[in-house]
Parts: C-alpha cells; sequence; structure tokens
C-alpha cells in the first residue's frame, strides 16, 4: 500500500478523498452515458429525426443563454449552493421525463411532440451542464491535494464512467423500458447527490481570486481586442467551423441509425442499445487517445499544426461518406459494388461519427486551451467567454441551418456530406493560416515576456522554431531588452540544436560586448565540438570582462557535456592556465579557471591552483570572498571545508549565502550540521538556502529531528522546513509532535500576555510584542506542516479565512481544514487563528494546561525562555514591575546578552538619585525607539542592535542641530525638549517633540539638508550615524527592509500633505 500511494504521490489521508471524488465522477458520467442514448432513440422514433435541426437551434440558444445566467449566479451565490442546486436540478429534469414517460407506457396520459422536444433539449442541457460543473468540483477537490495525479485519476474514472454508462444502455437496452432507464439514470443522480454533499462539505475548496482579476479588462476592451486580433479571429472561425460540421455529422449518425432500425419492431430498444454501443466504444477510445496518443500527438504534429490536420482529417471523414452515400461519386471512384452492402453506411456513419466525437472532445478541446494561452493575463478570462459563448452559440446555429437543408430535403445525405467536404477544405485552409499566426503570436509572446515557461506545448513549438529559425534566435540575442534577452538565452540553453550553435557562433565576434557576452552564455556545446571550441579559445583574449568570464564558463560547459580529445584539452588548458596568471584579472574570472582547471585534471597548476583559492578565500573584498566560496565548492575542496566554516560568522549576508551552498555541496556531516545553527541567521535569504540544503541532507536527518524540541523558535522553524523537504512520510510523526509542542509553549504565552497586559505598566509591551512574534513563528509553522499534510496553498486560504467576519465561512474552514489536514494539529492551533479575545483566551487555557497564574508565575516561566530576547523583554518588564527577585533567581542560566542587560539595568538603579544624569540603558533606548511611531514596527532583535549603535546628544536653546544646506550622515530622536524646523531665514514650518525623528533622509542619500532644525529649549537626543547602520546592516539586511518601508510611508505622507 505504502509503495503504491508513493507510486501517485499520495497521502495516507488523501485515499478517502481520492475514493469519494473518484466515485462521484464515475456516476456522473454514467448517467451521462445513459440520458444521452436514451434521449436521442426516443426522440429519433417517436419525434422523428426530421425535427433534430431545429432541437440544435433550441440547444444552442438556451445553452448560451444558461452560461450567462450561471455566470451572473455565481457572482450572487456561493459556489458550493449553486453546484449543488444545479445537480438537483438535473435530478428533477431525469426524474420528471421518467415519470412522463412512465405515464405515457402505462396509457395514463399521451405525450406529443411537443413533449418529446421537451425531453431530447432538457436531458441534453442537463447533462452538459452537469459535465461543465462537476469539473468545476474537480477543480475544488484538486485544489486541496498537493498529488498532481488527483487530476488525471478523476479524469479516468469520468472516461470508465462514459464507457460503463454506453455499455449498460447496450446490455439493457432490450431488457429496460426508456422510462426505467431514466428512472435508473434518477436514482443514480440521488446517490450522486449524496456523495456529492459528503465531498462539498469535507473536502471542496474554491480557490480565492487573485491580483490578476482585480486587473482585467472591462466587455468593452476585451471585445476591442479579439476583433484587432487575426490570430482569435481564425481561431473563433475555426471552433465556429468545427462546431458546425461536428453537428452536421452527429445528425447524419442519427438519420442512419433511424433508416435502419426505425422501421423494424421494439425499433426504439434497438436504437437505444445502438446508442449505447457507440458512446460505449467513444469511452474507450477516448480513454486510449487521452492516455496514450494525445501528448504525442501534440508533440509530433505540434499545437500549431492540430486545427490544420482536424481540418484535414475532416475533409476525409467527408470524403468517406460522400463515397458511401452518393452513388455517382462512388462510380467515378470506381467504387460502385459498394451500394450493394447493406450495413455500409450504418458502418461508415458509426466510424466518422466516432471519429468526430474524439476530435471535438479529446483533440480540439485541449488544444483550443493551448492555443488561447497566448491571450494575455489581461484580457484572457473576458476575451475567452466572449469567444467560447461566441462560437459554441454560431457552430451551434450554422450546424443546425446546414442539417435543416437535409431535413427539409433541399439535399440529399450525399449532397450534405459534400458541402461537408468543401467545409474541410476550407478548414483545412483556416487551420494554416492559424498555424502560421500561432508563430507569429509565440514570437510576439516572447518579445513581450508573455509566455508561461511552465506551458510543455508553447515550450515544444519555441523549441520547433528555434531549431528551424536561425533568424528568431538571433533576434532574440540581438534584442535591446534586456528582459527578452535574458529569456533567450535560457530559452536557447534549454533547447540548443545545429541552428542555435549557429547563430551563437556567429554572434561570438560581434562589436557589441553585450551581445557577445549574451551569445557565449546561451551556447551549448553539441555537433559543432572542435570548431566551436577554438571559437570560444579565441575569445579569451577579449578586452570585455563580462565576455571574458562567459567564454570560461562555457569551456567549463565543454568539459562537462562533450567528449574532448587531448588535443582540445590541451588547448584549453594551456589557455585558461594563462588566463589565470593574468595580472589584473577579476576574482570571479579565476574562481571560474580553478574549476575548469581542476575539472581538466591539470596538475602543473595543482599548487598554483590552491595559492589562488587560498589567497580568495582570505581576500577582505566581499566578491572575492564569495567568488572563492563558490570556487571551493564547486571543486570539491574538502581542504577549503574548515576556512568555509568560518566563513559562515562572517557579517555579510552574501557570503554566507555562499558558504551555504558550497557546503552543501561538499556534503559532508560536519558542514551540514553547522548549517543547523544558521536557521537562526538574521538575514532571511540565507535562512531560506539553508532549508534548502539541509532539506537534501540526509546524513543529518536524525540531528534535526533530535533538536526539533529544544531549538529556540526561529531555528525550529528552520528544522521544520527541512524536514519538511526531505518529503518522509516516516518523518511526520515527529514533525506533528514537534509543532504539537510549540502549540502548547504558544498558548502558555497566549495566556501569559493576557496576564501582562492586565498589570496596565507600559513596560510590559516589549515582552508582549516578543510573545506575540513568537507565537506568529509557531502559526507559520504549524501552517507550513498542515500545507504539507494538505496543500501549502489550500491551507494558506482558508487560514485567510478564519479571519472573516462570516461565521458560517469559518466554520466551513475549520471543517475543511480537519479534514484535509491533522484534527488534533488543528485543535491546538485555534488558539492562535481565534479572532475573539475572550474565546481565545479559554481555548488557550484549554491547549495549555494553565490556570489563572500570577504575574511571578508567569514571569518565572518566560525567563527561563530558550529565546534570548524574550529573557531580556521580560528582565526589563521584572524590573519595572517591580519584581527583581525573579531575574536574580534565574541569573545563572541567562544568556550573555541578556545577563549584560540586567548587569546594566542593576548599575543605573544603584546610583539613586544619580540615576537620571547617567546615560540610558539598553533597554531604554530600546523602550524609547519603540514608542516612536518611526521604530515601532521593527521587532526587539532589530531595536536592540539599532539602539547599541545610537548615541545621546544634547543641545542648548538655539544651538542649530541640522543646517540647511549642509551635508548630513546623521538622524535623530527627540527624548526631551523642543525643536522648530525653518527655511533658512523664513518662518518656522513645524515644531518637533518627543519621540519625533528628523534628518532620516540622511539615511538614504547625501543631499544636502532641506531645511534647518533649531533648539526651542534645553534638548536631549539620540543619533544615528549612517556608517553606523551601514554596519548594522551587513549582518540585518531584514532591518533594511524595514526602515526602507517606514521611509516610504513617510515619504508617502509627506506627499499627500
Amino acid at each position: 500500500m505504502s509503495y503504491f500511494l508513493k507510486l501517485l504521490h499520495l497521502r495516507r489521508n488523501e485515499v478517502p478523498r481520492l475514493g469519494l471524488a473518484s466515485a462521484l465522477f464515475f456516476l456522473v458520467q454514467v448517467d451521462d452515458g445513459i440520458v444521452k442514448s436514451v434521449a436521442a432513440a426516443v426522440f429519433n422514433i417517436r419525434a422523428g429525426v426530421e425535427n433534430l435541426p431545429l432541437m440544435y437551434t433550441w440547444i444552442a440558444v438556451v445553452f448560451s443563454l444558461s452560461m450567462v445566467l450561471l455566470s451572473w449566479l455565481t457572482a450572487k451565490v456561493a459556489r458550493q449552493r449553486l453546484l449543488f442546486a444545479m445537480m438537483g436540478g438535473v435530478a428533477l429534469v431525469y426524474a420528471v421525463n421518467a415519470v412522463a414517460l412512465l405515464l405515457d407506457s402505462s396509457g395514463q396520459l399521451a405525450l406529443g411532440a411537443d413533449y418529446y422536444s421537451f425531453l431530447f433539449i432538457s436531458s441534453e442541457l442537463g447533462r452538459t451542464l452537469m459535465n461543465f460543473q462537476i469539473w468545476i468540483v474537480a477543480g475544488g477537490i484538486c485544489y486541496v491535494s498537493r498529488a498532481k495525479v488527483f487530476f488525471p485519476l478523476l479524469a479516468s474514472s469520468a472516461v470508465l464512467g462514459d464507457i460503463s454508462g454506453g455499455f449498460l444502455v447496450r446490455i439493457l437496452g432490450s431488457l429496460l423500458h426508456s422510462y426505467q432507464l431514466y428512472g435508473l439514470a434518477t436514482l443514480n443522480m440521488v446517490l450522486v447527490l449524496i456523495l456529492l454533499r459528503q465531498l462539498m462539505r469535507r473536502y471542496f475548496v474554491a480557490a480565492q481570486g487573485d491580483e490578476v482579476a482585480a486587473e482585467a479588462a472591462g466587455l468593452g476592451e476585451n471585445a476591442h481586442y479579439f476583433a484587432r486580433s487575426y490570430y482569435l479571429l481564425l481561431l473563433f472561425g475555426l471552433s465556429v467551423a468545427i462546431f458546425s460540421v461536428y453537428t452536421a455529422v452527429h445528425y447524419g449518425f442519427n438519420v442512419v441509425a433511424y433508416d435502419y432500425y426505425g422501421a423494424g419492431p421494439d425499433s426504439e430498444a434497438k436504437i437505444t442499445e445502438f446508442f449505447g454501443l457507440f458512446f460505449g466504444l467513444t469511452g474507450l477510445a477516448t480513454l486510449f487517445v487521452t492516455t496514450f496518443l494525445l501528448q504525442r500527438l501534440l508533440r509530433w504534429v505540434g499545437t500549431g499544426n492540430i486545427y490544420l490536420w482536424v481540418g484535414v482529417v475532416y475533409a476525409l471523414i467527408a470524403l468517406l461518406l460522400l463515397s458511401v452515400f452518393s452513388g455517382g461519386f462512388a462510380d467515378m471512384l470506381g467504387l460502385g459494388w459498394i451500394a450493394a452492402i447493406a450495413f455500409l453506411p450504418l458502418v461508415a456513419i458509426f466510424a466518422g461519427n466516432l471519429v468526430n466525437y474524439l476530435l471535438l472532445d479529446s483533440v480540439v478541446a485541449p488544444t483550443y486551451q493551448v492555443l488561447a494561452k497566448l491571450i494575455p493575463a489581461r484580457n484572457s478570462d473576458g476575451t475567452r467567454m466572449i469567444m467560447e459563448g461566441g462560437f459554441m452559440l454560431l457552430g451551434g446555429l450554422v450546424g443546425a441551418g446546414i442539417t435543416s437543408l437535409h431535413a427539409n430535403r433541399f439535399l440529399s445525405m450525399g449532397e450534405l456530406f459534400a458541402l461537408l467536404l468543401a467545409f474541410g477544405c476550407g478548414m483545412v485552409l483556416c487551420g494554416y493560416l492559424l498555424k502560421r499566426s500561432y508563430t507569429t503570436e509565440l514570437v510576439k509572446a516572447v518579445r513581450e515576456q508573455n509566455i508561461d515557461v511552465e506551458d510543455d506545448q508553447a515550450m515544444q513549438a519555441l523549441k520547433g522554431l528555434l531549431a528551424n529559425d536561425p533568424s528568431f534566435s538571433r533576434e532574440l540575442l540581438l534584442h535591446r531588452n534586456d528582459g527578452v534577452r535574458q529569456m533567450g538565452i535560457e530559452m536557447l540553453r534549454q533547447y540548443p540544436g545545429p541552428a542555435v550553435e549557429q547563430v551563437c557562433m556567429e554572434l561570438f565576434d560581434h562589436d557589441n560586448p553585450r551581445i557577445r557576452a549574451a551569445a557565449l552564455e546561451a551556447f551549448t556545446p553539441g555537433s559543432a565540438g572542435a570548431n566551436a571550441c577554438g571559437a570560444v579559445l579565441g575569445r579569451l583574449d577579449d578586452e570585455d570582462e563580462e565576455t571574458l568570464l562567459n567564454a570560461v564558463q562555457t569551456l567549463t560547459r565543454f568539459t562537462e557535456q562533450v567528449v574532448l580529445d587531448n588535443t582540445a584539452k590541451m588547448a584549453i588548458r594551456a589557455a585558461v592556465a594563462q588566463r589565470l596568471c593574468a595580472a589584473g584579472a577579476q576574482a570571479a574570472l579565476k574562481a571560474e579557471c580553478l574549476v575548469l582547471l581542476a575539472k581538466l585534471d591539470h596538475g602543473e597548476s595543482a599548487e598554483q591552483r590552491g595559492l589562488i583559492l587560498v589567497q580568495l578565500l582570505t581576500d577582505e573584498n566581499t566578491d572575492a570572498l564569495i567568488a572563492g566560496i563558490g570556487a571551493a565548492g564547486r571543486m570539491e575542496a574538502e581542504q577549503a571545508q574548515d576556512r568555509l566554516l568560518e566563513c559562515l560568522e562572517h557579517p555579510h549576508p552574501a557570503v554566507r549565502e555562499a558558504t551555504v551552498h558550497s557546503l552543501g555541496a561538499l556534503g559532508k556531516d560536519q558542514g551540514l550540521a553547522a548549517l543547523i545553527e544558521l536557521l537562526g541567521d538574521p538575514d532571511p535569504d540565507v535562512v531560506a538556502v539553508a532549508v534548502a540544503t539541509l532539506g537534501q541532507a540526509e546524513g543529518v536527518r536524525q540531528q534535526m529531528v533530535d533538536e526539533l524540541m529544544w531549538r529556540p523558535l526561529k531555528v525550529w522553524g528552520g528544522l521544520l522546513g527541512a524536514l519538511i523537504a526531505q518529503d518522509d512520510e516516516e518523518l511526520n510523526e515527529a514533525l506533528v509532535a514537534s509543532c504539537r509542542e510549540r502549540l502548547i509553549l504558544a498558548s502558555r504565552y497566549l495566556v501569559a500576555i493576557d496576564r501582562l497586559e492586565r498589570t496596565g505598566d507600559s513596560a510590559v509591551q516589549l515582552v508582549v510584542d516578543q510573545l506575540a512574534l513568537q507565537n506568529g513563528l509557531v502559526q507559520d509553522g504549524v501552517v507550513r506542516l498542515l500545507g504539507y499534510l494538505g496543500d501549502v496553498g489550500v491551507v494558506g486560504d482558508l487560514m485567510e479565512r478564519l479571519s472573516a467576519d462570516d461565521e458560517a465561512a469559518r466554520e466551513s474552514a475549520v471543517e475543511l481544514l480537519e479534514n484535509i489536514a491533522d484534527r488534533e494539529l488543528l485543535t491546538q492551533l485555534m488558539p492562535l487563528i481565534e479572532s475573539d479575545r475572550e474565546t481565545q483566551l479559554t481555548l488557550a487555557h484549554e491547549v495549555s494546561g494553565w490556570g489563572e497564574g500570577g504575574i511571578d508565575e508567569v514571569l518565572d516561566y518566560l525567563i527561563h525562555s530558550p529565546n534570548v530576547w524574550t529573557e531580556m523583554a521580560t528582565i526589563w518588564a521584572a524590573f519595572a514591575l517591580g519584581r527583581e527577585e525573579v531575574v536574580t533567581s534565574a541569573a545563572a542560566e541567562l544568556q550573555s546578552e541578556a545577563r549584560e542587560v540586567m548587569v546594566e539595568i542593576e548599575r543605573k538603579r544603584g546610583e539613586g538619585e544619580m540615576a537620571e544624569e547617567q546615560p540610558l540603558t539598553t533597554m531604554e533606548k530600546i523602550t524609547f525607539l519603540k514608542e516612536s511611531p518611526f521604530f515601532a514596527a521593527l521587532p526587539l532583535e532589530e531595536l536592540y542592535h539599532i539602539a547599541l549603535s545610537m548615541e545621546e546628544e544634547g543641545a542648548r536653546e538655539g544651538t542649530v542641530v541640522i543646517r540647511e544646506g549642509t551635508m548630513g550622515d546623521k538622524m535623530y530622536i527627540v527624548i526631551s525638549g523642543d525643536l522648530e524646523v525653518k527655511k533658512e531665514g523664513g518662518p518656522r514650518f513645524a515644531v518637533l517633540g518627543e519621540k519625533q525623528v528628523f534628518g532620516e533622509q540622511a539615511l538614504l542619500d547625501e543631499e544636502p539638508r532641506s531645511a534647518s532644525v533649531v533648539a526651542l529649549g534645553d534638548v536631549h537626543l539620540l543619533s544615528l550615524q549612517r556608517s553606523s547602520l551601514e554596519r548594522i546592516l551587513r549582518r540585518y539586511s531584514s532591518i533594511a527592509f524595514n526602515m526602507m518601508r517606514i521611509l516610504s510611508h513617510r515619504l508617502r505622507e509627506a506627499q499627500a500633505s
């Protein structure tokens, strides 16, 4: 069982969902097979096939109106209710038809032609709308699963239902009356509704609208875009033609079946069986095409060519049917003998309609989805609604018009198929034009960077274009837009070939160094072999540094991807070794040369390479150090591991990030274990890389599991992410257990927050904020695990919905989370996501097991936290509340930074009356910063490092603190006193008071001061030098993001005022 689940990328908790959904899809399609067979048979026999064109007209019109109504209802009614109501309406239609046919069969009611029209139209609309809506259910079910296999499994269940429904009718057609088959469909729909109710309530999640929807174009703009697009007009016209021909061939199928079976006894039962056989075989053929043929067809033929070949196939179908149904045409071809075969028309139309169904459902529909992806995102939804609604309506009406020509005796069957042959030839021509237009649109999408690189069909088409059109490859590399050129480089690297090699080699000698560099970066060694190697070696004398670096990188790819002869290797070794020794070579170039010579095992330069690597690894220049670190990892230089471990403490985050990559490449347990400490790094990019690296490190897996329970929360979150990335279900129990422990801790923090806030002392705000921050880390980690157990996007969606004001929506989200994730874990998470404070506290008490403890108990618990910032904030709160004994009793267990804060506070308190004359303590600075609106959003860790760098200053009345026009490199915050802001020689336009910040623009630029700031009396200030802040930012880049956000917000406020 475990092997099967792993093979399908399924989790055990997803099996019930898959089983329920598969059963639902199977039963819906069984009903579809029953109803479309019986409805067609009853109408053909009782109302006559000559009335089919009128039915096609009504179906096209009513279906279009229904889609408009559904679009309107979607905005007014909840998706789940609308789906359930739709399915209930379909069940009601089936029940009404079953009862009416029963009354007719028993002689209690005589049904007229109008009723049979209603039966046919209602049944066709009901099953078609049901098929549309059931795939919305599929979207909601697949949305809550990270398993990519969900959608194809549901599609397979649907196809199997089609097959079963068709063959069921084939078997039961002569055993049951039509009303009994409709009754069977109705009972089946009742079962569908029961399953649907369970599925919708427990597992259905509709995706939330995204930002693109908010930016979508209006109806007028979309209509204008559609009308001006030659590509879309061609696609629309072909779609109308395909729907028309589809309708006409289907009509011919009904007419021939009626002619063959209609005159005999039990004609309704026999034609019902015949239709059941047809739809059963259609299901089998659909299963074969979608499973084995479609993807290969798209690759062989090419997405842009599909409509062309569909036109060819329709022309061949029409030609076949014309030869069968037109004796004169058959005689012309020397096939007059076929008229003697009585059943041949039935076989021919059966085969033709079978291909007709397959083309529309299994080939044209998915191809249309691919072709429509080239519509820009802004216009996509609206334009597609216009197109799809339009060609369904027009296609149905044109098809009805064509078939009415036969129904009204204007055309014979042979003449009808001759008309379809002309349609097919026209489709071939339009398909060819669409192919050319598709290529043009594809190129345009690349130029405008409006192409989805995850779209396999579009990328396959581009691959063919790159292979056959050197001018396109050249245009990408020569494009003036850097983004387009970079996309071109990535595409050429992904889809290499002789044409690409030729273009790149031609551009190696281009006058523009950026083009030369791009051509080298895009070049992938292949059939060019030695010639290409020589051309790349020629660029090692290039004066442009980027071109030179790219040339060496290209040679590195040569050694990895091409089998080089000794002559080529010797040439590369000699040229690169010379370049390695060249004076003034940039660090990145040296590092790449080191890697290349190591791969070529160049013994003569081994000693020199070692010296240069050491030189790079000890260089004080950050770029050189990063280059050396990267080279050490790529060379697998194990002798450099000790130096790399030292680099984990480097103040620059880019150095630490590069070191993580290199230690991961070395793969030694000592280096990987050191990365665990880096999970608490202040830089989020460094943490992300460490998590990704540890997520691939099986050697330290058990160590990570063992440390889950005692590590600080930030490190715990990283460990959790790394273990989740390892994707081993055997770890789930340990992951869930650690999350439960952390959730109990978080609930205790909630209780502690409540108790601290009830003291009414502002000094507790630091510890309250710190505990809230810690709880945020716990919530993020648990949500991440819930997403791993279900689907991260869905869980995030549902978490957002839990904050909604709508109580019903909240309850629905909770129930869905319980069904797609761990129920006990969710129960313990509820205190963190509960919005009502009273309910939150009740839940927190239940989860934490804490009663109404006193403030001393709370402080004693927090002072023993493994988090140094929580300790620090607790010390400040305890001294402010007069609970010093709580701190002093735990002094020996405090971490160094927290102990320093405690000693500093005690020292200042010991000064007595002289304390006010003493400098501010670090915690006093932090408190003051926290109370300032400018710094209020920063967490304690960042405030601590800013406070250490701030200096106290004083100024007398009249002192000019900032003079207009002078250069500044310092910002200030007012501790006490007032200052005025004014222009030289002008009036005062602002007064600054306590906790206000000024001069902050000096942290962003080196422009002259825009105004003067003068003390109105004695003032006490805190100042921060730009150089001090830059030193902090080298390690704490997150401070930069927070301060930039604050400064930009203040700038917007200033501009608005």
